[in-house]
């Protein structure tokens, strides 16, 4: 029989100026920390945004360019002073305050994956080698409901706004994962 897991949660949101992993980067994350249970341990969070130059930011795809236009996330990214490594040290000082003890804390969030496939690099590399190799895809859960749940639960599964800004992914992520929860498991005692 499994164990109940008392791990903390790590939820992390990126936008990227693609998806592409060998050209693309991070222009902006935000984090927060959970207990097991969802409950924030820190209201603020984490959040950094990383300085592009106008050269990098004319790469991007016409999505990214049209999206993160409008947002004014590439007019923070040219206008940030904040380096990737300087984010990558700030993310996880962030961690460490809450997960302080290495391979305990699981990164968190609706199609995770592609986020840690940008944070598995330099200078990211750091963060997830602090966290647990196991993930919490909010979107595999999301799948699974789409697939097997009753309708009447399908019409209840909180709206995206689809903002595409890190902060509210992420706390759009924690509220989406509370409702599979509540609806789906059981509570623990």
């Amino acid at each position: 029989m499994a164990s109940v897991s008392k791990a903390p949660l790590v939820w992390i949101d990126c936008e990227m100026t693609g998806l592409d992993t060998e050209n693309d980067t991070i222009m902006s994350l935000a984090a927060f920390v959970t207990d097991a249970d969802m409950n924030l341990l820190d209201e603020s969070g984490y959040e950094a945004v990383i300085h592009h130059s106008r050269e990098q930011l004319d790469r991007m795809g016409e999505w990214c360019t049209s999206h993160h236009g409008d947002s004014g996330l590439s007019q923070d990214c040219l206008d940030s002073t904040t380096t990737a490594e300087q984010a990558a040290e700030g993310l996880l000082e962030y961690i460490k305050k809450y997960v302080p003890e290495r391979r305990t804390g699981l990164l968190a969030g609706n199609s995770v994956h592609a986020d840690k496939s940008f944070l598995v690099k330099q200078p990211y590399k750091v963060v997830t080698d602090h966290l647990h190799y196991r993930l919490l895809d909010v979107s595999s859960i999301k799948e699974a409901a789409r697939r097997w749940a009753p309708k009447d639960v399908l019409k209840k599964i909180p709206r995206k706004q689809m903002l595409h800004e890190a902060r509210a992914d992420i706390l759009e992520s924690i509220e989406e994962a509370r409702f599979y929860r509540e609806t789906f498991f059981l509570k623990t005692e």
